[in-house]
């Protein structure tokens, strides 16, 4: 039978680097739909803070990502993964990238540049769409086009593709204004018309084409302590990129629990971690102290990087998996990391360590009922 225990004083859910929606994208938002529908499909991300920051220009190698991860899976794949984070996906859109400000660079240097890192203009970016196209997509003109006349002709015949298909709209008063930077709320729009347009070219499956790092073992080597053990983790895997975990993997839930089940390896059940002094923790976001307290931020710092920011609840709707539920009720105290959770049932599994007791596996408990 399942261990199971309420939480009947909820002192805080320390939320690491997960988030219940994005804080700043309204469900009436003119572009939510677009933004979830990128989401879902792991074209892009939100920030580890928990917002989406829709207004944000988007660069040639983040919207390469966006392409890369959907339309060009294959191609993504036979890259391969490259350091730093951005050089697989633009690789892999080397040959959209002909003719843009990237592009050009890339000639005069015979290397990426500074180029892919500045925001995207609507310029390139039709150039780049363009050739995402099938041939017989039609074309808009002069008629369509309020500053038809001030598009340079090399961007004529890929402005007026996508505005003919319906990827690239004007403003409000018909102009399609070029030299704008694109971004994150239009790069998804953008994102999502295409893959309405191409429903065939969409590859986002399962399969996660990024090789994760290895990461270093979750468990104390002879006399180490629970600092000197933090310090080889943490060492031992570099700064976690937006939406990524520490071995290079997409923030999923998935990929969130394969992380978990290297803790379980290194801390099955019975473990003993104590409060004693070897068991001292001093995490740089959440602060010092043994026992139960220090298994779970150390665990957090394990699953999403040292540096992520903190974020606290006290609303159990807030709840994800990797989530450390820390609990403080008749002069005990308790830490949970979430394992699983079932909506359906309201109930979730986790990973538990009382003060001077044993790590438990076991863990269950529904969800109460706090809004």
């Amino acid at each position: 039978m399942k261990k199971a225990f309420l939480l009947p004083v909820l002192c805080c859910l320390v939320l690491s680097v997960q988030a219940a929606g994005f804080s700043d994208v309204p469900e009436d938002y003119w572009a939510a739909e677009p933004i979830a529908q990128a989401v879902d499909a792991g074209a892009v991300s939100g920030y580890i803070e928990g917002d989406f920051r829709p207004g944000e220009p988007v660069t040639a190698a983040h919207f390469c990502a966006m392409l890369s991860r959907t339309f060009l899976f294959e191609r993504l794949k036979e890259t391969g993964a490259e350091d730093p984070w951005w050089l697989s996906a633009v690789n892999a859109c080397a040959d959209l990238l002909g003719g843009t400000a990237a592009g050009e660079e890339y000639i005069r240097l015979n290397q990426w540049g500074d180029a892919v890192h500045q925001p995207l203009r609507r310029y390139d970016l039709a150039l780049m769409l363009w050739r995402l196209l099938p041939e017989e997509t039609g074309e808009a003109g002069p008629a369509d086009i309020a500053d038809w006349a001030e598009i340079p002709e090399a961007y004529r015949s890929a402005v007026s593709a996508c505005w003919a298909a319906g990827l690239l709209q004007g403003q409000a008063d018909g102009r399609f204004r070029g030299e704008e930077a694109l971004n994150r709320a239009q790069a998804c729009a953008v994102w999502s018309r295409l893959q309405k347009l191409l429903p065939d070219s969409v590859s986002t499956g399962t399969e996660d084409p990024t090789p994760a790092l290895e990461m270093p073992a979750f468990h104390l080597e002879e006399d180490e302590t629970v600092q000197e053990m933090m310090l080889r983790v943490n060492g031992g895997t570099p700064p976690c990129q937006e939406g990524c975990l520490p071995n290079g993997k997409p923030k999923t839930e998935e990929n969130i629990q394969a992380l978990l089940e290297l803790v379980k390896e290194g801390c099955p059940d019975g473990t003993v971690w104590s409060s004693t002094e070897r068991f001292w923790y001093q995490s740089p976001k959440l602060g010092g102290g043994r026992g139960c307290r220090s298994f779970g931020a150390a665990v957090s710092d394990f699953l999403f990087g040292e540096e992520a920011p903190v974020r606290e609840s006290r609303y159990y709707r807030d709840l994800k998996v990797g989530d450390v539920v820390y609990v403080q009720a008749g002069g005990g105290e308790r830490v949970a990391i979430l394992t699983s959770i079932d909506w359906e049932d309201n109930t979730f599994t986790s990973c538990e360590l009382t003060s001077d007791g044993k790590i438990s596996w076991s863990g269950w408990a529904p969800i109460c009922a706090a809004k």
